[in-house]
């Protein structure tokens, strides 16, 4: 009875690898699949530089194929067999779409990609120098500060597509602190290219990834700061001055010995109509440097009832001096921007009329001229700024003085022409008479 089962098992199998055999090798139905994630290589991009051009975005890396064969074909099929491209040859700057072609084994068919086409974006490739500037990381030490003797460059080019290299502002360089000894030391610090707000801008090259910093480590003293502030004797403005009292200042001991005071250079608040901060510079004598703590000193500035207001005119407002006569001057369209600042009251008092512009052409001749702008203000209790400062001018001859010229010279001319039949001097009347 158990070899009977092992038989019809047997047989079972048996007839189970030959329905197999025959699914595959005899009947082999064909079959469509598709095939995800195909990279696509993107041809010429080294083409595009030598034009001076780069790609900045694809749309897409990969696409799914789409294929089609005997299963026994189809089921061998790999990523790896299909070759897709998109060729950026003859490309513009901007947005361009690319179609995109497939191969794949002989043995079965390909059918297309989805997607067809891939959008790629094309940006300028430019070189443009940056300044690098150097700052000190890591300083823990009240007493002592590292100090910048040498740096190798002060600038480097940047390259890459116009679209990034504008976001780079400056190139910067951290010092750590705490590999700064008492002895010189030159240190290989790397370069990375930054914005505005100190962000890592990416996608650009630098001319070199490095520069070499010299330092010492220096001591650190804190005196007295003296600020000196002029233009706060305007009777109409009450302004709040706050000044720092200290600074700190790092040098060779030597050097710090010598100071015990530091001042700065006036500050003038004669034109501050708004609260506001202004930075100090400190004079300081040779050998010395204001310390990390100490670089941002400002002084602050409470405008305690003044105001400012803004006026707009446009060039109909201007009056032209010194015309000369036959000349039409015309004034190209113009938006003059006023700002108007000083006692609160005065300025809500002020209005347009208060304010005249003027520009003097006189002895200029026909053409186009940029000749300064000037502004009164009626309010002597104000103070003005305007902009711009200049405008355009074309001085064209009018056309009736000219046709009226022309006539004139004509005329002239023909009374200047003796008439023909008119006697001439000594001329015989009676010819041919005895």
């Amino acid at each position: 009875m158990t070899t009977n089962k092992k038989v019809n098992l047997a047989i079972a199998l048996l007839l189970a690898i030959c329905l197999w055999v025959y699914v595959l090798l005899i009947d082999n139905p064909s079959t469509r699949q598709v095939m995800r994630n195909v990279p696509v290589n993107f041809l010429n991009e080294e083409t595009l530089e030598e034009d001076g051009l780069v790609v900045i975005d694809k749309e897409l890396e990969s696409v799914s194929v789409s294929y089609s064969g005997q299963r026994s074909e189809t089921d061998k099929v790999k990523a790896g067999d299909f070759k897709v491209t998109a060729d950026l040859e003859g490309l513009k700057a901007g947005e361009s779409t690319v179609r995109l072609f497939v191969s794949g084994p002989q043995s079965i068919k390909v059918d297309g990609t989805s997607p067809q086409k891939v959008k790629v974006v094309i940006d300028e490739l430019v070189d443009e120098e940056r300044p690098i500037y150097v700052r000190l990381v890591n300083q823990t030490s009240d007493d002592s500060e590292p100090h910048i003797v040498q740096v190798s460059e002060d600038a480097v080019m940047v390259r890459g597509a116009r679209t990034f290299v504008n976001q780079v502002s400056y190139v910067r360089a951290e010092v750590d602190a705490a590999k700064v000894g008492n002895n010189l030391k030159a240190l290989n610090i790397k370069l990375v290219p930054v914005n505005e707000s100190g962000e890592t801008v990416e996608n650009v090259d630098l001319e070199f990834d490095s520069i070499s910093v010299t330092t010492i480590l220096h001591n650190k003293k804190t005196v007295s700061l003296t600020v000196p502030v002029t233009g706060n004797d305007d009777i109409y403005i009450t302004r709040e001055i706050t000044v720092p009292k200290i600074i700190t200042i790092k040098g060779t001991d030597e050097n710090l010995e010598a100071v015990t005071s530091i001042t700065c250079e006036p500050v003038d608040v004669s034109n501050i109509f708004e609260s506001t901060t202004i930075p100090v510079v400190p004079v300081l004598p040779e050998g010395i440097e204001v310390a990390m703590n100490s670089e941002h000193l400002q002084v602050k500035v409470t405008a305690v009832d003044a105001g400012t207001r803004a006026f707009a005119f446009t060039e109909n407002d201007v009056v032209l001096e010194g015309v000369t006569e036959g000349m039409m001057p015309i004034i190209s369209d113009t938006e003059i921007q006023v700002k108007v600042a000083g006692n609160r009251d005065v300025v809500e008092a002020a209005v347009e009329t208060d304010f005249s512009f003027s520009a003097d052409i006189s002895g200029l001749k026909p053409g186009e001229h940029v000749i300064p702008l000037t502004c009164v203000c009626a309010n002597n209790l104000l103070s003005v700024e305007y902009n711009p400062k200049e405008i355009t001018i074309v001085i064209e001859v009018k056309e009736d003085d000219t046709a009226g010229a022309e006539d004139s010279q004509q005329q002239e001319g023909q009374e200047q022409q003796p008439d023909q039949n008119e006697e001439k001097p000594g001329q015989d009347l009676g010819e041919g008479e005895s």
